[in-house]
């Protein structure tokens, strides 16, 4: 019997896919971020970014550099605060709120396996110590979902509901909440604003809590669709009268009531040299920070 009259036939291996067809995802990348004040331990961090997401956690983002060396130079936001970081990819600026003597951090992403293992690798590789005894701990989040199980690890009683597709009941909700907010380079999920905004409301300390909002326009041309999350933060609450049903249209809404103030604005070299657009304008991090009366 011939090679073709094997129990394949001779069309055996036509629907077979060539390995170059379904090739296997890239391999993570580390990326070393040294910190700009000299007299930090540790100086440098060797974080590992997951090979290809389409969340785009995939880099080290501009923002996130910048905001890591901004805290370094202002320890009053960390020291001995709870912080809570959402859509953290690489967690960056977690891990320097860590170091500084942060009494409790939260790293949140999207809850997807591959992003919220390597935030984990990170936390275990970077700060293990932190790791182990609790003040760091890393789990996924959906911007805009119940916030019970964040405000849980400041309020361990009320960890006892563990759904986090609904919203957190304003007369249930926990006494401690977070001193520090971290956002960092989101401002581009536009249709996410309000989803982010809503966390921020829920889970930030009124009066001395601080959310810092760091990001660059990476298109200039959507540049005002960035700066809506902040006309949103800062319009007054609008709250529908009572037994009206509230409606999903921003124009009915109104916003969140924050206090909004810019602190920074430092130069950069764009993360994408080849794409359109001003390079001053890619290569420029905004710093704002947001607070409740």
């Amino acid at each position: 019997m011939s090679d073709s009259d094997s129990s394949e036939g001779e069309m055996g291996g036509m629907f077979v896919e060539p390995a170059e067809f379904n090739p296997p995802p890239p391999e993570p990348t580390f990326e070393i971020f040294t910190r700009a004040a000299k007299d930090k331990q540790p100086q440098e961090m060797k974080l590992r970014l997951v090979g290809s997401h389409p969340l785009w956690a995939h880099h080290l983002w501009n923002a996130a550099k910048v905001f890591a060396n901004w805290m370094d130079d202002h320890p009053q936001y960390t020291v001995g605060k709870n912080v809570l970081e959402i859509g953290a990819g690489a967690a960056l600026p977690s891990f320097v709120a860590a170091v500084n003597g942060a009494n409790k951090v939260v790293v949140t992403d999207y809850p997807d396996n591959d992003l919220i293992a390597n935030i984990q690798f990170n936390a275990d590789h970077i700060i293990p110590e932190l790791t182990k005894n609790g003040t760091v701990i890393v789990q996924g989040y959906l911007w805009g979902s119940n916030t019970r199980p964040l405000l849980a690890h400041l309020n361990p009683a009320t960890n006892n509901n563990t759904d986090t597709t609904t919203s957190t009941p304003a007369s249930a909700a926990p006494k401690e909440l977070f001193d520090t907010l971290i956002l960092s380079d989101l401002l581009f999920n536009h249709s996410q604003h309000r989803s982010m905004l809503k966390t921020c409301k829920e889970t930030l300390k009124p009066g001395t809590g601080r959310a810092f909002v760091f990001f660059t326009h990476h298109r200039p041309w959507l540049a005002d669709a960035d700066n809506k999350f902040f006309e949103i933060a800062a319009a007054p609450v609008i709250d529908p009268p009572e037994g009206d049903e509230s409606s999903d249209d921003e124009r009915d809404l109104g916003g969140f009531g924050f206090k909004v103030e810019k602190v920074l604005e430092e130069k950069m070299t764009p993360m994408f040299l080849e794409d359109p657009g001003s390079e001053e304008v890619r290569g420029t991090v905004h710093g704002y920070i947001l607070s409740l009366e």
